[in-house]
């Protein structure tokens, strides 16, 4: 191993200065038997000793050339018998189709996950180079990425490591040669049927024939260069969050519009896109098209909503820009209602629970109306069944302290209720008439008085939503 002592010196120093394996990891090492996967399991087969890390190798034969598939899963069996390597195997069967990269690639990190999953691993080591960082940048560029795109490949991206990332394609096949070491050669990469086939054998040789001899480095330069941008640009829109921040009451986040409206357009897209993944908990499913979406509506008049993907919203009301997540419950949940057809002391809807008392007593007129959570109705002015429900066309009521009625729709805006919170606002009625609006205003008409004998106290309360119902306990089980 003298002869390759700055191959492997190169390899080591790059691993742990970016911290991509750490004493005591468990690593599994996607394992093809192509040059790349097998100088990477060499690689890290020499240095697990010294710094006492395990790895297993992990191999998937797709079966898609013939014998030539089944030749590649007997030199992996040899190679790591051979060491004394732990190897797992998966077989799948995979017809040549359409969109075949895409598939093998979902196929290969879900089994990877998995095998992660059962031996409690921690580190997934794939065989990413100098060569394929270049491929990334120019495949990206010319889809129209940004910033985070053209960064390519990450060294270390949460669970995902890439040892290689600063090899030339030339030393690792260098390095295979001087040790002697054989590999299996995938006949299909020379097939110019897939995009990044066409930029590795036609148009990086082309530019390195007639325009930069170096491409190769220069990609990789550029990228680390783009990389440490895109760091800066999280890192200044994580503080501008907190700038604009009004307020953030569990899943929602309202940014105040001036503050935005100041904000570099670029900064916006980080800033959008960061609430994204923290409402979604990922960041990949936020594009440019979401993000001229929001600019769409920053800049408009009146109020208007717009959906995200994975049920994340975005609504722009008065000089708020508000974004939230709408779970599946929370859909479920506004088309609900409620009878009561007696006085029950507690019970639940949806995600409150609701206590009701019958009082004799007139509390003092200091506590009458002070929590927004409880309210006090005449009792003998209403009638069961008491319905609990959501808001419906042409509901009104007569606020309290009024003496003519109002639409329900005109209350929620003088009183600046967001138009995706009043779907979820509780309404208690009874046959006739609206009795109260939870946590907002009751009925005039039911209103306590120094004649009212019979007093039902009413009271919410929003059920945390880390206590999970049973139901949902068990749901989660499964």
């Amino acid at each position: 191993m003298k002869n390759n002592s700055n191959f492997l010196a190169k390899l080591e120093r790059f691993v742990f200065e970016n911290k991509l394996i750490k004493t005591g990891d468990k690593v599994l090492v996607g394992f093809s038997g192509g040059a790349d996967s097998t100088s990477l399991l060499l690689g890290l087969w020499h240095l697990k000793s010294r710094y006492r890390f395990s790895i297993l190798a992990a191999h998937i034969n797709y079966n898609l050339r013939g014998d030539d598939s089944i030749n590649d899963e007997e030199f992996v069996k040899n190679f790591c018998f051979k060491r004394n390597i732990s190897l797992v195997i998966k077989s799948v069967t995979l017809k040549s189709e359409s969109n075949l990269e895409n598939k093998a690639r979902e196929i290969r990190f879900k089994y990877f996950n998995k095998i992660a999953n059962l031996y409690k691993i921690n580190k997934i080591a794939l065989g990413h180079n100098k060569n394929d960082q270049a491929e990334t940048v120019i495949l990206r560029l010319f889809r129209g990425a940004g910033l985070t795109g053209l960064r390519g490949i990450k060294p270390i991206n949460d669970h995902i490591i890439h040892p290689l990332l600063p090899f030339l394609r030339q030393e690792i096949l260098d390095f295979l040669q001087k040790e002697n070491i054989s590999w299996r050669e995938d006949l299909s990469n020379q097939q110019n049927i897939y995009s990044r086939n066409k930029i590795r054998n036609e148009l990086l040789p082309w530019i390195t024939k007639n325009l930069n001899t170096r491409v190769i480095d220069k990609l990789f330069g550029t990228s680390s260069i783009l990389g440490e941008m895109d760091d800066i640009l999280r890192n200044l829109a994580n503080h501008r969050i907190s700038k604009a921040l009004i307020k953030h009451p569990q899943n929602d986040f309202r940014l105040s519009l001036e503050a935005l409206r100041k904000t570099k357009s670029i900064l916006r897209f980080y800033i959008y896109r960061e609430i994204y993944k923290r409402l979604s908990g990922n960041e990949k499913d936020f594009y440019q098209k979401n993000f001229a979406e929001i600019e769409s509506i920053i800049y408009s008049k009146g109020s208007k909503k717009i959906t995200l993907p994975k049920n994340v919203y975005v609504f722009k009301e008065y000089n708020d820009l508000i974004f939230g997540k709408v779970s599946e419950l929370e859909e479920i949940n506004v088309q609900n209602k409620r009878e009561i057809v007696s006085l029950r002391n507690r019970f639940t809807f949806e995600d409150y629970r609701i206590i009701m008392k019958n009082l004799k007593k007139i509390p003092h007129k200091r506590y009458l109306y002070e929590d927004k959570k409880i309210t006090y109705i005449d009792l003998d002015k209403t009638s069961f069944p008491i319905t609990i429900r959501h808001r419906q066309p042409g509901d009104r009521f007569y606020p309290f302290g009024m003496k003519h009625s109002k639409k329900l729709k005109d209350f929620f805006i003088d009183e600046k209720v967001p138009k995706f919170e009043r779907d979820k606002v509780l309404l208690f009625c009874d046959n006739e008439k609206i009795l109260w609006i939870a946590g907002m205003r009751i009925d005039n008409r039911v209103a306590v008085t120094d004649s009212t004998k019979n007093i039902l106290k009413l009271k919410i309360e929003k059920i945390a939503s880390n206590k999970a119902r049973p139901a949902e306990r068990f749901k989660k089980r499964k």
